[in-house]
């Protein structure tokens, strides 16, 4: 990412700027800029009062701005060896992460918190597991910062970030209870600092999102919408729109496609939606055309999905993506179409080890092969959901469901319809619920 230099900062923190437009969509997706916009303004706060230009007060800006510049340049420094140090820690296998960090000299700065946050996202649709090893060592190293080594509480804003992003990538793998922990754990940091009321917001969305999952529905609604007129007050449209999809997830979980579909398409036309994001509304509106009946728009919407994740590098989007074109074949009717798509996407949620999903593609493409009059491999794909909920310690109603399906299909009674009555059990169960598409609420530290 390419940032603006001292002078242009400066320049936009008078109001002086001839490209204000372009340093203000800049910093408003660049923490670093962000940061020294902040200082900039400070300065230009402080040239403005009568004190600064007293006789006795006039080398206090002068050392500001000096303090202001070392900081940049330090933060440059520390992120330039925070990069070629996590390339190396972040190498191997993840449980050896922790050790080599320990072993490491020169990890014990801000600069290798953000760099380990700013990879987080990307690591997130490959290997949830991974990411949220991550943030584990980024809360470590933040832990280990020395307060007053760093201005302005600088620190205690880190560690609430590394928790922020910590909740959010255990409620993607469905880790509801610590996400929600995390997320407590964050706001008390927070509400530490200075003007913390954008770092609530952000930390509202995700807090929003895993409430969702839970089924505590009108909590989610308030918090999405507090956050929305947070983001609109301090002029961020990105994460404006990051809540209004969030608001529109929720609607579409009560069961109202069109309400949700309304909402996904306008932001489809939103200018300042980024080409990911574009690709997740697309494959929402897939969703909403696939619960309305319209198989064949839904059916166009998902293969773009998949081929543009795929382009991408978003492994968890496009199987879900994947998912759900099978699951649109077999309502179709196209079933020797449909089990191919379905048994490819329950390896792919398998490989990731996203146990819930994994189960639930794996119920349908059991039901697809009965329905197609296949039985023959519907016993193996019971027998392997079973043993991998159980060694995952899913919850025994999920188990309990699973063994009567598998009892029944041993004794040749299983059913099309009653592997679906199994399926839509699972699916309530909050820990097992499929999502929509959404970004991130978090986002990475240099957002």
């Amino acid at each position: 990412m390419t940032h603006y230099d001292d002078e242009s900062l400066f320049q936009f923190a008078e109001g002086t700027s001839p490209i204000a437009g372009e340093i203000e969509a800049h910093v408003a997706c660049c923490w670093r800029c962000a940061q020294e916009l902040e200082s900039h303004r400070d300065i230009v706060q402080a040239l403005g009062t009568e004190d600064a230009w007293a006789e006795e007060a006039k080398p206090a800006p002068k050392q500001v701005i000096m303090d202001v510049m070392a900081f940049a340049e330090r933060a440059r420094e520390e992120d330039a060896v925070a990069t070629v140090l996590c390339d190396q820690i972040l190498s191997g296998p993840s449980t050896w992460w922790a050790t080599k960090l320990r072993q490491t000299e020169g990890v014990w700065t801000a600069g290798m918190v953000r760099q380990l946050l700013e990879r987080v996202p990307r690591v997130l649709e490959t290997s949830p597991a991974k990411a949220i090893e991550m943030t584990l060592l980024a809360s470590a190293v933040a832990e280990e910062l020395d307060v007053v080594g760093y201005p302005c509480d600088y620190v205690i804003k880190l560690r609430a970030q590394s928790l922020r992003e910590r909740a959010y990538a255990l409620s993607f793998v469905g880790r509801f209870p610590e996400a929600l922990s995390a997320c407590d754990d964050a706001c008390r940091l927070f509400e530490q600092v200075p003007l913390p009321e954008y770092d609530l917001a952000r930390l509202k969305v995700v807090r929003s999102s895993i409430l969702r999952s839970i089924d505590r529905i009108p909590e989610a609604i308030a918090l999405t919408r507090e956050a929305a007129e947070t983001f609109e007050r301090f002029g961020d449209r990105s994460r404006t729109i990051t809540a209004r999809m969030f608001e529109a997830a929720i609607v579409f979980q009560t069961g109202d496609a069109a309400v949700a579909l309304s909402i996904w398409e306008e932001l489809m036309d939103d200018q300042d939606l980024d080409g990911v994001t574009r690709v997740g509304v697309i494959h929402n509106v897939a969703l909403c055309h696939q619960q309305l009946g319209r198989a064949d728009q839904a059916v166009m919407q998902f293969r773009r999905c998949i081929d543009e994740y795929e382009m991408l590098n978003m492994t968890v989007e496009r199987t879900r993506s994947r998912w759900n074109l099978g699951r649109t074949l077999v309502t179709a009717g196209r079933l020797q179409d449909a089990i191919p798509v379905l048994r490819q996407s329950w390896r792919e949620f398998e490989s990731l080890d996203i146990i819930g999903d994994s189960g639930l593609v794996a119920l349908e493409l059991a039901e697809a092969l009965l329905l197609a009059g296949q039985p023959a491999e519907v016993p193996v794909i019971c027998r392997d959901i079973v043993a991998r909920f159980t060694r995952a310690g899913m919850t025994s109603r999920a188990i309990t469901a699973l063994s009567f399906l598998r009892e029944a299909v041993a004794l040749g009674q299983a059913q099309p319809s009653l592997v679906r009555h199994v399926y839509n059990f699972l699916r309530e169960l909050p820990a097992e619920r499929p999502r929509l598409y959404a970004p991130s609420p978090a986002g990475s530290i240099e957002d």
